[in-house]
């Protein structure tokens, strides 16, 4: 058994272990490490091998953070494989703490694809882990099975989205497949809806840095719903392995009562079997609900619409599958200044508040 950084010859050999994983494992792909390079991250890819197998490893983003010669390192929805297994976690451990020590990261943060457990909590304490309570990738969620026929994905369906879906088909909402050229128009929904909601949208480089880069590789679909030649609403989605997830999205804000949003799902989950995947990710729902699954209590009903209150109303039609994963957990290189960067950002969402923030003032 032994730890390798993994190189650019070796991308093929990466992305068929990430794969191999049982959930959307886009961002533990080379290409999210290469679009998150474009943003001004820097990525390191770290595998376990035993006799030229991977068994485990975990991409990590480090960003320099705007206080000076420091940084943070982040490992979105990982580490994966085998990774919890007694040696092999020290060993991946050992050679991901080298790396960040080496950048000057004030603390690293991990988001396993695993759901909560209290035994993994322990594992992860063992190696001076930390939990924490802000995740910057959705802890809960909804994942529809889509490995039975349409009929059938469609009829365990809220009867409600059912209705929604046809309804829009009837009121003659169509779909088309978007490009490049239509990555403004999401831009623009999302000023809209960053406006209402109070967040800091990305700017429209973002979505084409994105764009140019899984685009080619067949990993990313742009679509878009609209009514006699007038766009109502776009959504991103993407799909790596078997696996699919609903990514960005927005409406214009008009004519809501066609339900263009119902109808562009039901088309994503649709070219997400076409293209032989087996789950489709909504992508985040309050992790309020996420903790009453877990607990086997009555989901909450809430009147609000902030945060993902709002979509949670129009995403639990489409599955009643419910999974909350691991929380965040930090390992802390420098306590001292980790108390200051807990006060300042931590709190407010680090990695993606500062990352939007540097985008945004980087112009990228």
């Amino acid at each position: 058994m032994k730890i390798i950084r993994y190189e650019l010859n070796q991308r093929e050999k990466w992305d068929s272990f990430i794969a191999r994983e049982p959930s959307f494992g886009l961002l533990q792909s080379w290409g999210w490490g290469e679009f998150k390079e474009k943003l001004g991250w820097k990525a390191f890819r770290i595998a376990v091998e035993n006799r030229g197998d991977v068994i485990a490893g975990a991409q990590m983003l480090i960003k320099d953070l705007p206080l000076g010669a420091i940084s943070a390192a982040y490992i979105p929805r990982g580490p994966v494989g085998n990774w919890l297994d007694g040696d092999i976690t020290a060993e991946l451990f050992s050679g991901l703490h080298e790396i960040a020590k080496q950048h000057r990261a004030v603390f690293l943060r991990i988001e396993p694809p695993v759901e909560t457990n209290s035994i993994i909590d322990q594992t992860l304490g063992r190696h001076h882990f930390q939990a924490v309570h802000n995740t910057n990738q959705p802890r809960a969620t909804i994942i529809v099975n889509i490995e039975p026929d349409l009929d059938q994905i469609l009829s365990q369906m809220h009867q409600k989205t059912r209705y929604n879906i046809r309804y829009a088909q009837k009121k003659g909402v169509v779909v088309r497949q978007g490009s490049r050229d239509d990555l403004p128009t999401l831009e623009h929904f999302l000023q809209i809806l960053g406006f209402e909601e109070k967040f800091s949208p990305r700017k429209l480089e973002y979505f084409q840095n994105e764009w140019d880069t899984f685009d080619p590789l067949g990993e990313l679909k742009l679509l878009i719903a609209s009514h006699e030649n007038r766009v109502l609403a776009i959504h991103a989605h993407a799909k790596f392995g078997q696996h699919a997830a609903y990514f960005h999205g927005a409406s214009s804000g008009e004519m809501k009562q066609l339900m263009p949003n119902y109808l562009l799902m039901w088309e994503a989950i649709k070219w997400a079997k076409s293209e032989n995947c087996h789950t489709f990710d909504l992508w985040g729902i309050p992790d309020e609900v996420g903790l009453a699954s877990y607990n086997n209590k009555d989901l909450p009903i809430s009147e609000r619409t902030d945060g993902l209150w709002g979509v949670y109303r129009f995403k639990r039609g489409f599955s009643t599958n419910i999974v909350l994963y691991l929380s965040a957990h930090d390992y802390i290189y420098n306590p001292l200044m980790y108390r200051f960067v807990n006060n300042r950002f931590i709190n407010s969402n680090l990695l993606e508040r500062v990352a939007v923030w540097m985008d945004n003032l980087r112009g990228d």
